[in-house]
């Protein structure tokens, strides 16, 4: 009974989403964000039958998507596998990867290395998780040039989405409403890094994440499922599913998500940014107040022994504000690898981060 009224939920949503495409329907669907000029243009450009850069148009706010049909378990998101060479992790380089197996399916992503990757070693890795509607060539720029920060240096993995689509009716790129443990995302995040590992080595102490938006949602849901594995966290208006509060306003849309309980134990600390009260997204039946998820998310991680950085910029759906951006995303990577029980910085933030950040003490956990 769970099952089919999730999907009757998700079916209803899917036809709201569709009634949103005009002004009235959509209060964000103009709001976009600039990441052009963060960080330097990398050398990554778009894999053969892969979108475009759009540079004046992203990453966000979770543009609207037309769905392709498929089979309603999102089995037919991406194109004939068997049209797509496979890439073996050999094969794994700097730039656009286009065709990493992945159980049954064939992932893209950007790479970018540190300098001295062949003799350095093991790494840090920072995974960059678009928004919807945007594309990994634009999200890299985020973080592109920072692989080579004095003293963290890092691997950059920015993986591009699989177009996941509900009941073939609404399409909402990465596969985060229905989370288990072995899910596609969860699934690439396991495969990327045992190559890293192979190829590279990896830091296990220090493997980090960070999303906008419905990558966001997945940073959230790695947390979940892949928790004592990750050393920290960052989101720009992201959300756990599995939160109550975060369910509770969400009337029909709360049966479309089903995540498995908050069990990990391992204290990744993790920054929570929104832009405020205009940091919403509409879907007719409902409407998604980021602000309002960043400060119920900060209270559930709070209760359960995370420190937490709560940062209100004010500046709607967008991504990255001033004063958060590369050099304040990697400095607090830097800062907290895998096992930080405090924050090193609950007697102060750093110079450098904006005013608007607030430092959240844990309250509860081990």
């Amino acid at each position: 009974m769970t099952r089919i009224v999730t999907w009757i939920a998700i079916g209803l949503l899917a036809a709201a989403a569709a009634c949103g495409d005009d002004d009235s329907g959509n209060d964000v669907v103009d709001d976009t964000t600039d990441v052009a000029d963060v960080g330097s243009d990398a050398d990554a450009d778009a894999p053969p039958d892969a979108p475009e850069d759009v540079p004046d148009e992203a990453p966000g706010p979770d543009a609207d998507a037309d769905a392709d049909a498929d089979d309603g378990d999102g089995a037919e998101d991406v194109a004939d596998e068997a049209d797509v060479p496979a890439l073996t992790c050999e094969e794994v380089a700097e730039g656009w990867n286009v065709g990493f197996p992945v159980g049954d399916l064939r992932r893209d992503f950007i790479l970018e290395l540190p300098e001295n990757v062949e003799t350095g070693g093991p790494w840090p890795v920072v995974f960059n998780f678009h928004g919807m509607g945007d594309t990994a060539s634009n999200m890299h720029r985020l973080l592109s040039g920072a692989v080579d920060t004095a003293g963290f240096p890092f691997i950059l993995v920015t993986p591009e989405d699989t177009d996941f689509t509900l009941m073939g009716m609404l399409t909402i790129d990465w596969d985060v409403a229905v989370v288990t443990a072995d899910n596609r995302e969860a699934a690439m995040f396991d495969a990327i890094l045992e190559c890293l590992e192979t190829r590279w080595g990896v830091d296990e102490d220090h493997v980090h994440a960070v999303g906008f938006s419905m990558g966001g949602f997945v940073v959230d849901a790695l947390g979940t499922v892949r928790g004592e594995q990750l050393a920290s966290l960052v989101t720009y208006s992201g959300a756990y599913g599995n939160n109550d509060a975060n369910l509770a306003g969400l009337g029909m849309i709360a049966g479309a998500i089903d995540w498995p309980d908050y069990a990990t134990t391992n204290p990744y600390a993790q920054v929570f940014l929104h832009g405020g009260t205009t940091d919403t997204y509409s879907v007719m039946v409902a409407t998604l107040h980021f602000d309002q998820f960043a400060a119920n998310d900060s209270a559930m991680l709070g209760g359960l022994g995370h420190d937490t950085f709560v940062c209100d910029h004010g500046g709607g759906h967008t991504a990255p504000p001033p004063g958060f951006m590369a050099a304040q995303i990697v400095e607090f990577f830097r800062d907290h690898p895998r096992g930080t029980a405090t924050s090193p910085y609950a007697a102060g933030l750093p110079a450098d981060w904006p005013s608007y950040c607030t430092y959240v003490a844990a309250t509860g956990g081990g």
